[in-house]
Order: structure tokens, then sequence, then C-alpha cells
């Protein structure tokens, strides 16, 4: 009786410092998480702005559209960010970059664009300084695709993220154009409808010190 007497108090105690270090650890977590808040549910949609009669399946729009996000976290800090990313894109071709997912050879880090009168869809952070190209396919044409993948990228705390599509010229091909078997998708629990030019989704699952 004496040992277990000496035996339960001590129990008692292992069990509240390990209910104890999981809360600190979901805390922690959340805290992490919070420094990606800008880029956690970001809805990037290139609307289209008229249509284009000599290419009935594409639409005009503008050239450029962005959001620009100020990474959380501690200054000289990098993060590992995860993403999920969805998009609902037209192909374009990167040249000389990496594509670190073999089963997702769109997705490709660093490089620069070669087909510039297409839209490319990408993440740019200022620190590390990298480009993350999210639509590189093996040539273009008058497609639409549906993507949903994961990646991690590294962002430094403070740096500045810019999400982008940019386009060389004024047309775009659109997602909402009945007939094809392409077209009219939607991001599922994200647009209930399909919308009419081309969009992204990310969400951030996971953020830890690299």
């Amino acid at each position: 009786m004496r040992s277990l007497r000496f035996w339960l108090p001590a129990l008692a105690a292992t069990a509240v410092l390990t209910a104890g270090s999981g809360a600190v650890g979901s805390a922690q977590s959340a805290d992490l998480k919070s420094a990606a808040a800008g880029l956690h549910e970001l809805f990037l949609h290139d609307a289209c702005t008229g249509d284009y009669a000599p290419q009935p399946d594409t639409c005009l729009h503008k050239q450029l559209v962005e959001k620009p996000v100020t990474f959380g976290g501690k200054a000289g800090v990098v993060y590992n960010v995860k993403l999920r990313i969805r998009g609902i894109f037209e192909p374009t071709t990167i040249a000389d970059g990496e594509t670190p997912l073999p089963d997702h050879p769109y997705y490709v880090v660093g490089g620069t664009v070669r087909a510039r009168e297409w839209s490319a869809w990408h993440i740019e952070v200022a620190e590390p300084k990298q480009t993350y190209w999210l639509n590189n396919y093996p040539k273009v044409g008058h497609i639409i695709y549906g993507e949903d993948f994961e990646a991690t990228i590294p962002v430094a705390g403070g740096a500045a993220v810019v999400v982008r599509v940019v386009d060389g010229n004024d047309r775009q091909i659109d997602n909402n154009e009945p007939g094809k078997p392409d077209r009219m998708r939607i991001i599922k629990g994200v647009t209930d409808t399909p919308l009419a030019g081309q969009m992204l989704r990310l969400d951030v699952l996971q953020v830890s010190v690299r």
C-alpha cells in the first residue's frame, strides 16, 4: 500500500505534464500558422472583362492581377509553409526552372516564362527570393487545366509575398465556355458554380520553422 500511495501522485503529475505539453504544442502550431494568415484561403480570380469575337472560347481580361501579402513571424527566421494549391488555369511554358514534384510537373521553382502571351500564374517570395510557377505545361493551347496539389515553400519572417497572374496579351482562355470537355470547372467548396476566366485558391496546411 505504501508503494501504491507513492506512485499515484507521480502518475497524476506525469499526466498533467503530458497534457500541458500537448496544449503548448498546439498553441505553438497555431502561432506559427498565424504567420501565414495572409496566404490562407487566398483566392485570386482573373475575371473576364469582355468578349473576344475572333476566338469565342477566350475573353478579354486584365493583363496583371495580383494580391500582395506581408508574411508574419519573426525577422531572421525562415519558415516552411505547406500549401494546398488549387487552380483553374490555361497552360504556359517555363524555361530553366526545377520541377521538385515528379507527379506535378506543372509546378516549377525558378526559371522564366517562355510563352509570354499566355497567362503565367505564380507565387513570388522576396526572401528567400524565389518564384514558384503553377501552370507550366509542355505546350500551350486553348485548354483549361484543373490543378490540386500540395507544395512547401520557404518564407522569411516579415517577407513580402505576391500571388500573381501576368499575361503578355489582353486575352485568356475562358473556363466558363460550355460545350468543351475541359471547361465549366469549379473548385469544390470554393466556387459553387463555374466562373468565367481563371482562378487560384491557396490554403495553408502547416507552418514550421525551417
